[in-house]
Parts: C-alpha cells; sequence; structure tokens
C-alpha cells in the first residue's frame, strides 16, 4: 500500500468519526415545538327574540322572551329580557322574532300606571329645582296663594306627593337606554330654558294642580326615589265639590261616587280648596271721619279675596 493510499485512507477515517459524532449529537438534541398561536373566538352579542307567537297588543311577559347570542350587533335589538318585559306588541310577533323598537309600541301613555294620567306643568328655572330635574325622578308638588292685599293671608302647603317626571323639556322617559353603550355629553354652553314639565299624576289629584297652577305659584320639589312617604289626604277635610251629585240614587251609586274619577268629574271649589272654610261676612257699613257711610264687599278672584269700598 503506497502512501498516498494511507492518507486517503486516513481521511475517510476522520471523516467518517465526525459524521458520527454529528449524528450523536443530532440524535441528542431535544425536539423544537412550533408555538401554537390561540385563535380568540368571535365575540357575541345578546340579542332578545320572542320565545313564542305573540299577539298583536298583548302586554309581554319575561316568559314570552328569550336571549341568545347574535355574531354581530343588531341595531334597534334589545340586550336584556328586563328592558323588554311589560312592553306592548305593536304587531304580532311570530315566535324567534328578534325584538325591535319597531316591534313595540312607544310612547309615554306606557310609562302611566292604571289611576294616573299625564299632565304638563308650567315651570321655569326655580320652579323646576334649577333644572336639575330628569325623566324618571320623583317631585312633591307645592303651591303659594295669596289672598288679598296683606301678604299675611296667603299660604303655602303640598298639594301632591311623590309624582314621577315624564318629561322635562324636551327630554323623554325611556329614550336613554344605558345598556346599550355610552351615552354621549349633554353640550355644553348655555342650557335651552325649559318651560314644561309633565308628571305622571294621581286622577283624584289633577283638580287641585290645575287649580294651584290658575291662582298660586308652583314649586317642584326633588325627592330620593326610595323614599315612599305620602300625605295622608284623610286626615284633613276634603275640598267641597264643585258639582253636587244628583238625588235619589241607590247605596250601589252613592258608593260608585267616591271613586277617584267620579270625584274628578264633580271637581272642587276653589275657596274650600284653598283652605276657607269661614262663612262669608255680610257686606261692613263704615263710617268715615266726614260722618260719610261706606259699604266694603268682599271680591273673590279664584283663590284671591281682597276687600273693595264703594
Amino acid at each position: 500500500m503506497n502512501k498516498l493510499t494511507k492518507i486517503l485512507a486516513s481521511f475517510l477515517i476522520l471523516l467518517a468519526g465526525c459524521l458520527a459524532a454529528f449524528a450523536w449529537w443530532l440524535g441528542n438534541q431535544k425536539p423544537t415545538t412550533t408555538p401554537i398561536v390561540a385563535v380568540e373566538p368571535a365575540p357575541f352579542h345578546t340579542v332578545v327574540i320572542a320565545a313564542g307567537a305573540i299577539t298583536k297588543g298583548t302586554r309581554i311577559e319575561a316568559n314570552d322572551l328569550k336571549v341568545i347570542d347574535s355574531p354581530r350587533p343588531i341595531p334597534g335589538s334589545y340586550h336584556s329580557v328586563a328592558h323588554v318585559t311589560g312592553r306592548i306588541a305593536a304587531s304580532d310577533i311570530p315566535a324567534d322574532t328578534l325584538l325591535t323598537e319597531g316591534n313595540l309600541l312607544q310612547g309615554v301613555a306606557l310609562q302611566l300606571a292604571d289611576g294616573e294620567r299625564a299632565i304638563a306643568l308650567p315651570v321655569d328655572e326655580l320652579v323646576g329645582v334649577g333644572n336639575k330635574l330628569d325623566p324618571g325622578d320623583y317631585v312633591d308638588v307645592f303651591v303659594i296663594l295669596k289672598q288679598g292685599t296683606p301678604a299675611e293671608k296667603g299660604h303655602a302647603r303640598l298639594i301632591a306627593s311623590r309624582l314621577r317626571v315624564l318629561a322635562y323639556g324636551a327630554e323623554v322617559i325611556g329614550t336613554i337606554d344605558t345598556s346599550r353603550g355610552p351615552t354621549l355629553p349633554k353640550p355644553q354652553g348655555q342650557p335651552a330654558q325649559v318651560r314644561t314639565a309633565v308628571l305622571a299624576t294621581p286622577i283624584e289629584d289633577i283638580n287641585s294642580l290645575l287649580l294651584a297652577s290658575q291662582n298660586g305659584k308652583l314649586s317642584l320639589a326633588l325627592r330620593h326615589p326610595g323614599d315612599a312617604g305620602i300625605a295622608s289626604h284623610h286626615l284633613f277635610p276634603s275640598p267641597d265639590l264643585a258639582l253636587a251629585p244628583r238625588t235619589g240614587l241607590s247605596d250601589e251609586e252613592k258608593q260608585s261616587l267616591k271613586t277617584p274619577d267620579n270625584r274628578a268629574f264633580a271637581g272642587i271649589e276653589t275657596s274650600s280648596w284653598a283652605g276657607d272654610k269661614q262663612k262669608r261676612a255680610a257686606p261692613v257699613r263704615t263710617t268715615t271721619a266726614s260722618g260719610t257711610s261706606q259699604r266694603a264687599i268682599e271680591v273673590i278672584k279664584g283663590a284671591q279675596r281682597e276687600q273693595v269700598r264703594f
């Protein structure tokens, strides 16, 4: 074997050793793991649908509804059963139909309870608690009456307790739904002057409010919504009825005279409502220093009284 052959054989043996060492190194390496990217599920949006068929004009109850997930937000939809419960169906709604504003009757009248009426009263910044009232608040209504020229003949008193504000100016209850996202801030600057407040009023209190708005000055007092105290009307004498019932009524008809609707129809007499149940004095003859006599009569305009001499 010549010298060149020996060199070549040695090189091949060395190369084989290197390859064997490299193979051993590869065999002892830990396999590299490819990181798994977690795929986030698409967000779902809760919507309310009809659990069964709902007839037009029906008051919707909680068991008439169910909630499902939608892959995208649906404008005008409701996200909670509580926001639809108690509403009135505007048309026939088939089962599994999405509930939207178009399916339901709208309006302030739907916010009234049985025996309540909505009445608008004139307000300004002072009457309306510095324009700090919002729809949904509860207020007491006070009136200031002036009877005659002397200020001491006037008085102030509560005429209606815990009335709910349905609308104040252009803001109406039920038009702001906080469940649908953040509300826009009120624009800065000079606020618009509010002229009217709409209150949910028991029908038996409406006559008093109308008389107060025409013959005195109203003032609304804001109260905590959790305060359920109201005035006890039965502890005080009732104002005289403006319209006396007819004679010859049966016992059942006499009982029906006490219902709020019938008492509101009969109306109330202004002077007794204003707290003046004293008998009217006869005209008084007075004598002046010159010896001439004068007569004085009492002129009543609504709840205002004054002495006029002649």
